[in-house]
């Protein structure tokens, strides 16, 4: 069935659909252009590294949309799945949405870019993978040309053919292009396959010895690649405002800008500068957005959350669930609290020798140290559940020796015990030397007495 068919099937069903999606498929329809063809990415390092991902999935249906949608298969799809997220579920309530057909078939696999949700500053593209015989299937993070100075979060891996996957793309200092061309590869597994056993570690290795253990890595076949040439109606790529404030405000001896608020219908980003003469960078900020319906809007749980700048570990740039199609006459910011890094704790030494620390992060205690021929395992312990840096990333992926020498850490090992505490693994690969460098990502947290109030509009 052609596009043009599908959406006259649609069409024909929504003669009986709700109310809720009356004219939603026609709509999209006069919107679509014709013959519209359509590893991290080219991230800036400091960017790059300033993006914190929050992975955590929140399943908020909207049972009076997801009703609406039981008509209409495809949108019914989509409904599902942008369900955590609520800006994108406003999106595809309100017809925001390009859709797009493009469909290929290499190797018996197809993939088929159904729709892109886009506005000035993100690309949602949603698509499918569909293939006789597969049990799950799992597409690459995608290539770019031209290359694109973004953060990119992947589809979700290894998903039965059919489910409607996203590529998610957020940019930082440039705004969405006209269009470009992606690539990715396609692996799966067939109906029956089995995964190899990975071998036991002996019944007497430690958990220390086995993260240090040497295990091989197996890449999985690509059975298919892709290539789309995507463009993106400008009526989408514009969405955007821009709302000035300079509004300054203190919070535990700090003091902190909120420069703009940029209102997008995918999203809203507040930006905030700090002091020259501040003694801590902003690492995180505890906040959301109310209109004049008492209607909240929190910070993104599943994307990109905030975004530094290049030379400074602060982070400047923070996202909120977008009130674009609330319509609200009024927004006001309210600030709760703000989690920190103390400048002189950007990098902190660890006596691996000793097994102690000059400077830990609050609330972070350092277990013990466990020495091994091929490298050593940093044990770090969380021992208040309700602390507000409990389950957070405590150091950044790399350690430097003391001659400034940059190592990755490959791994994190977490556990968390019938307490309510936290045990946090850190194994350093080969690794003898006498003393490290960690690098923090937060020292403490804050909680404001009073939440910092700021209209926006």
């Amino acid at each position: 069935m052609t596009r043009n068919e599908e959406y006259q099937s649609l069409l024909q069903e929504l003669e009986t659909a709700p109310p809720a999606l009356d004219g939603t498929a026609e709509r999209a329809l006069r919107r679509r252009r014709r013959d519209r063809r359509l590893r991290i990415f080219g991230v800036p390092a400091g960017s790059l590294a300033a993006c914190f991902i929050a992975f955590v999935l929140l399943v908020n249906l909207f049972p009076p949309f997801a009703r609406a949608c039981g008509n209409v298969p495809l949108l019914r799809a989509l409904a599902q799945a942008v369900a955590w997220s609520p800006s994108l579920s406003a999106a595809v309530e309100n017809d925001y949405v390009q859709p797009i057909g493009q469909s290929q078939t290499v190797n018996g696999i197809t993939a088929t870019v159904e729709y892109v949700i886009v506005d000035q500053k993100q690309v949602n593209i949603f698509f499918t993978l569909k293939g006789e015989g597969y049990e799950t299937l799992s597409a690459d993070l995608p290539e770019f040309t031209p290359r694109q100075h973004c953060a990119g979060m992947g589809a979700d891996p290894s998903q039965p053919p059919g489910t409607l996957l996203r590529f998610s793309l957020d940019y930082q200092d440039n705004d969405v292009p006209d269009g470009f061309t992606m690539t990715f590869g396609v692996t799966g597994k067939t109906a029956g396959e089995t995964a190899p056993i990975p071998t036991a570690p002996p019944a007497d290795q430690s958990v220390e010895d086995s993260m240090l253990a040497d295990l091989p890595a197996e890449e999985p076949d690509i059975l298919a690649e892709f290539t789309f040439a995507l463009e993106f109606d400008p009526t989408f790529t514009a969405s955007g405002e821009i709302i000035p404030i300079n509004s300054t405000f203190q919070l535990d001896g700090q003091t902190m800008t909120v420069t703009t608020v940029e209102v997008y219908p995918t999203h809203v980003r507040v930006n905030v500068e700090g002091d020259p003469d501040n003694t801590a960078w902003l690492k995180g900020l505890d906040f959301y957005l109310e209109n004049e319906d008492g209607e909240r809007f929190e910070p993104i749980a599943n994307g990109v959350s905030a975004s530094g700048e290049e030379g400074s570990p602060a982070m400047v740039s923070y996202r909120l669930e977008s009130p674009w199609f609330a319509r609200s006459d009024h927004l006001t910011l309210h600030i709760t609290g703000a989690l920190w890094l103390d400048r002189d704790m950007e990098r902190i030494r660890v006596d691996l020798a000793n097994g102690t620390a000059d400077r830990l992060p609050e609330g972070v205690e350092l277990a013990a140290v466990h020495r091994r021929a091929n490298g050593t395992v940093v044990e770090f312990k969380l021992a208040d559940p309700d602390s507000p840096v409990a389950h957070r990333q405590i150091f950044e992926g790399v350690y430097y020796l003391e001659d400034g020498t940059e190592v990755d850490i490959l791994e994190y090992s977490w556990s968390y015990e019938e307490d309510g505490s936290t045990t946090v693994w850190m194994p350093l690969k080969d690794c003898d030397q006498d003393a490290v460098l960690l690098a923090p990502l937060f020292s403490r947290a804050t909680a404001a007495e009073t939440p910092v109030t700021i209209p926006i509009k």
